[in-house]
């Protein structure tokens, strides 16, 4: 999957999750925190994102995890098993 396909689907498969948000607003630089989540809900959502995409985030690694991007990073440096 190159990285214009893997950002289209992390965006749709985000605003799948969000409530109230158009897949328009949402871009690589959107905070969590700016489409309406808070620490929970950001957990919740990786928690999902790891069933959606495959990967495992690295606990250590998730702090640094901050925007739409970052997943969309993360995802293409840790492909899933077998894929990479």
């Amino acid at each position: 999957m190159d990285t214009a396909e893997l950002e289209a689907k992390v965006i749709e498969f985000i605003a799948s999750k969000v409530e109230n948000i158009d897949t328009s607003t949402i871009t690589t630089a959107s905070k969590f925190e700016e489409l309406g989540l808070d620490s929970m809900d950001t957990v919740q959502l990786l928690f999902d994102a790891e069933d959606a995409f495959g990967v495992t985030f690295d606990g250590d690694e998730v702090k640094n995890l901050r925007t739409v991007g970052d997943i969309i990073t993360y995802i293409s440096e840790h492909p899933p098993e077998g894929k990479g």
